[in-house]
């Protein structure tokens, strides 16, 4: 059975945390003795990283360099590398723990039925064919979710913080978007070496030598993405270094030279503010441009009062009255006054903003929201307009008619796509600074530094 590209990605993430029968791992018994997987390999901020933490990844990556045709694997260097995988995993843990930040129950099974639903199959097939491939489902689904709660941690802790300008994003239109025309687009994948900031000289050049001597193995005929799984320290190393699909404009403008290459040409070493990067050219596509429907949209503001979910009639009855007070209150209001007791009154996000939404098309708020503030004219009030998120006063600011291929209508196409060329240098800058910043102490795993290495083909121990 063939699986699509997202499901591989997803495996091969999940499979460097997956917990492997011991029986597969060869060891010389005479030589070393019995193995204490419960000594602790490293602490990171107080918590324990085991011996079997580490001979699990380290099985891992031995698989997966021996599939690609890798026979003579360095031990201590794979050592290090598990090592270091299991680090930086539970660093991300901690940090969200610290923000709060969760998955929920629900979140892991839409991710799972779209995983299935991709490949063709439904979740029963899907677990059916985990099983053929040794996965277990209950590994799978939780190391899916650790994947996802790493997402959500980037998306917060790096993504939300990003400022994208309004002189950034037109000027973005006018190079790539004001004329559409076919362009070229390329899959990147890289291979990082991160350098925390503030590092000082010893240091960054211990890392360029690193790096250096990377490129030197791959000049000689070292695979890339042998030693994505060898070296690379981005958080897309566990996908083989994939970085995904690029067009021109969308990437850091220090991985601008890569669109030069022809597919299977890879960069010289550059030097980013988060560290050193090899990028290769994976593949190559022509994109026609894509044109959308013109369209209308408003601006509004309103004034939210939340409904209790438990409140009893006499409650409800009272926020509505105060509701209608306020509406009242508004009908003949400008729109400095309306902001103003927006940010005295509503209880939605948008308060601080003076209950601002921005500009929104058809489709984007709930219905009777959308309903009642579309048949509003500018400057018009609203009565009170009941939603499931409480009772609502709206005011529309400004309406206006979209051309498909307007600056208005491409900004939040514009906006991700220059947010998506600051991730490829903030997220690695994000990761080494967690790692700058953390109390981790590296103990030792002497049986586990001692094993042997077997060989593709090898036997396994019984």
């Amino acid at each position: 059975m063939r699986f699509s590209a997202y499901f591989w990605m997803t495996f091969l993430f999940c499979a460097l945390f997956l917990r492997m029968p011991l029986a597969q791992f060869e060891v010389n018994a005479s030589e070393v003795g019995a193995i204490e997987l419960d000594a602790i390999a490293a602490t990171v901020r107080g918590q324990a990283i085991t011996c079997y933490d580490v001979e699990n990844s380290m099985r891992v990556l031995r698989q997966q360099l021996q599939r690609s045709g890798m026979t003579q694997l360095d031990h201590s260097q794979l050592y290090q590398r598990a090592l270091d995988t299991q680090i930086m995993a539970q660093l991300q843990k901690h940090e969200a723990h610290k923000l709060g930040i969760k998955v929920a129950v629900a979140e892991v099974n839409g991710a799972i039925e779209n995983v299935a639903k991709s490949n063709g199959l439904d979740v029963k097939q899907l677990k059916e064919a985990l099983k053929a491939q040794g996965v277990s489902f209950d590994d799978y689904r939780e190391n899916l979710e650790k994947r996802m709660l790493n997402n959500k941690l980037i998306d917060i802790a790096v993504r939300g913080r990003l400022k994208i300008s309004d002189e950034a994003m037109r000027e973005y239109y006018r190079k790539y978007l004001a004329n559409p025309k076919p362009v070229r687009e390329i899959r990147l994948a890289q291979i990082f070496i991160g350098v925390a900031s503030g590092s000082g000289a010893a240091s960054v050049q211990t890392k360029q030598r690193n790096i250096k001597s990377i490129r030197a193995k791959l000049l000689a005929g070292a695979g890339f993405t042998d030693a994505v799984t060898l070296y690379s320290q981005a958080p897309d190393a566990s996908s083989g270094g994939d970085m995904g699909w690029f067009s021109p404009g969308g990437i850091s403008p220090a991985f601008a030279e890569v669109f030069q290459l022809p597919v299977g040409g890879y960069t010289h070493i550059i030097r980013s503010p988060a560290g050193f990067h090899i990028v290769k050219v994976q593949e190559e596509r022509w994109k026609e441009p894509e044109l959308g429907e013109s369209h209308d949209e408003i601006h509004a503001r309103h004034i939210l009062l939340k409904v209790p979910e438990r409140a009893d009639e006499a409650i409800r009855a009272k926020i509505m009255d105060r509701a209608q007070n306020i509406a009242r209150d508004m009908q003949n209001a400008d729109d400095e006054s309306f902001a103003t007791r927006a940010k005295e009154m509503s209880q939605g996000p948008s308060a601080i903003k003076g209950g601002d939404l921005g500009w929104f098309k058809r489709g984007q708020m709930v219905p009777a929201f959308e309903k009642a503030a579309f048949a509003l004219k500018v400057g018009e009030v609203s009565g009170v307009v009941t939603s499931p998120f409480g009772l609502h006063i709206i005011r529309v600011i400004g309406k206006r008619h979209i051309d498909p291929n307007s600056f208005e209508a491409r900004q939040g196409q514009i906006k991700q796509a220059l947010s998506n060329a600051e991730m490829q240098t903030q997220v690695p800058r994000w990761l080494a600074s967690l790692k700058a910043k953390s109390v981790i102490t590296k103990q030792s795993c002497p049986q586990l530094e001692r094993m042997k290495a077997p060989q593709a083909g090898a036997s396994k121990a019984h």
